[in-house]
């Protein structure tokens, strides 16, 4: 990488000097290819915080589908162990770009869909019986109809301020953060190099250090923690996300008023509309949407720069083959 993908400019320290994080929280791969990973703690019987899901990390932009929980493994769900999806994302072809849905509503959205697949399977099954001049079957289960969705469903576009580097830039209820590589927290040798950089800030307008993420240099390297029981067997540690008070981070009850404002800076004819045509800025949500997208946005920043290099490696190689024939 390039020198502008280091950030060297001197930053503000976190906003309130010698004090520890608000909280810590350790990202972890729960399945090969990444499919699956998860926010939670040192402690394997401790609940994870957020779960992501992933089905076909590694292939094309229109198979990539992560859905964002709060809460554990939602395949182990229950009365006591509540797992609901509050986010989705889309990406462009080369990472450069990422179309986020965020809020409560999501859950309703994605049943939605769910429930639109099962009528048209069922519409699908009767046309061939009819086609094998079998008589009609009625559904095992009831069909519904899609509900009007009733939690909050907001659209934000997170992107890369230029060609492959590492800065990341989005807007959540009219404050900017960005996401930059940092050598700041390095020691030793590897904080005057430039090129090297694992690690993560998040910054907002004025600078403030919001969060960090520090990777874990030797993950890719590393056999997984074996748990052995539910919800999460194993896990592979690859990193630290730390999120630092600061005095003028707006509050929830804030965030919430401006993106339900109409003079909210949402371009929708800029945004897909697989994702717009569900909007519902004047839903409810119940968690911290801020630290929600810094959580969800972490992850793909993460994913994106560990993705992004064996995508350049298959294009070196594609381009190797065209040559050779």
């Amino acid at each position: 990488m390039s020198s502008i993908n280091n950030d060297n400019t001197p930053v503000q320290e976190p906003t309130v000097p010698g004090q520890p994080p608000s909280y810590t929280l350790n990202l972890y791969c729960r399945l090969e290819f990444g499919r699956k990973h998860l926010f939670g703690h040192d402690d394997p019987d401790q609940a994870a915080q957020y779960f992501v899901v992933n089905p076909v990390p590694q292939k094309h932009a229109n198979t990539w589908r992560p859905i964002f929980y709060r809460g554990d493994n939602p395949k182990y769900a229950d009365v006591d162990r509540i797992s609901t999806p509050i986010a989705r994302a889309l990406r462009s072809s080369m990472w450069n770009s990422f179309q986020i849905q965020l809020g409560d509503g999501v859950r309703e959205v994605l049943e939605n869909k769910a429930r639109e697949k099962k009528r048209r399977a069922h519409k699908r099954k009767q046309k061939m019986r009819r086609f094998f001049c079998m008589p009609e079957k009625p559904p095992k289960e009831p069909l519904e109809d899609p509900q009007e969705v009733q939690g909050l469903v907001a659209v934000f576009k997170m992107r890369r301020s230029a060609f492959l580097g590492r800065t990341l830039i989005w807007k959540l209820g009219g404050h900017e953060y960005r996401w930059k590589g940092t050598r700041r927290f390095s020691t030793g040798l590897p904080r005057n190099l430039k090129g090297l950089s694992h690690d993560l800030k998040l910054v907002d307008e004025k600078n403030n250090v919001i969060a960090t993420f520090d990777k874990d240099r030797w993950a890719s390297y590393k056999r997984s923690e074996k748990i052995g029981h539910a919800p999460n067997k194993k896990r592979r540690f690859l990193g630290k996300l730390r999120r630092y008070p600061a005095a003028d981070t707006p509050s929830t009850a804030g965030v919430l008023e401006s993106i339900r404002s109409p003079l909210s800076p949402y371009v929708v004819d800029k945004l897909s509309e697989k994702l717009t045509r569900d909007l519902n800025l004047g839903g409810s949500h119940t968690g911290d949407i801020t630290e929600e997208a810094i959580a969800f946005t972490c992850w793909i920043a993460v994913e994106a720069e560990h993705r992004l290099r064996y995508k350049i490696l298959d294009l070196i190689e594609e381009i190797a083959e065209s040559f050779k024939e």
